[in-house]
């Protein structure tokens, strides 16, 4: 890349060449530098620490304009690179009725560390009494090790909040 950079800036000028083709050279090669580096910082982050982890907290789901507020129970495992799966969960009644039917879709959900403070929960699908979400990328935040998540939207024209307390805390990492 910074050979573009240079060829483009100390390259003789070619007949044809104007001033204009070379700013869009730099620009370009610039801008494709700028990707590169902001594609490789979000890596630069892994979930902590390795092993199998439990996650209970409340979770609300809104489909159609009806909620259903459920206490959850999640369970997964995070691998050496950092990588972690959510691989099973279970719902019980907090104010509503008919969680404990809802059930997990395209198990295990991978979750990668996008920064300090961000992941991203892929391939996120439910079943529910109130209808079928996603699957979808669920963003949430981590902090402490609670995961929190309020009114991302899903596909199948659902929306989902929660906080999650997990045991032990998982955090996110420079790599």
């Amino acid at each position: 890349m910074l050979s573009l950079l240079h060829q483009a800036r100390f390259a003789p000028a070619i007949k044809d060449e104007t001033p204009m083709k070379t700013t869009i050279a730099l620009t370009a090669a610039s801008l494709m530098l700028l990707g590169t580096a902001g594609i490789s910082s979000a890596s630069n982050y892994k979930l902590s620490p390795p092993g199998n982890f439990t996650g209970d907290g409340n979770t609300s789901a809104t489909k159609n304009g009806i909620s259903l507020p459920c206490k959850a129970h999640f369970t997964g495992t995070i691998n050496s690179a950092g990588i972690g799966s959510v691989t099973g969960g279970s719902f019980k009644d907090n104010g509503g009725v008919g969680c404990t039917s809802v059930k997990l879709i395209n198990l295990p959900w991978k979750s990668v560390a996008v920064n300090q403070s961000k992941v991203k929960i892929l391939n996120v699908t439910f079943s529910s009494p109130i209808g079928d979400c996603g699957p979808g990328t669920l963003p949430v935040k981590v902090k402490n090790g609670a995961i929190v998540f309020n009114t991302v939207p899903l596909p199948g024209g659902c929306s989902v909040s929660g906080k999650i307390t997990t045991n032990p805390k998982i955090s996110i990492v420079p790599k």
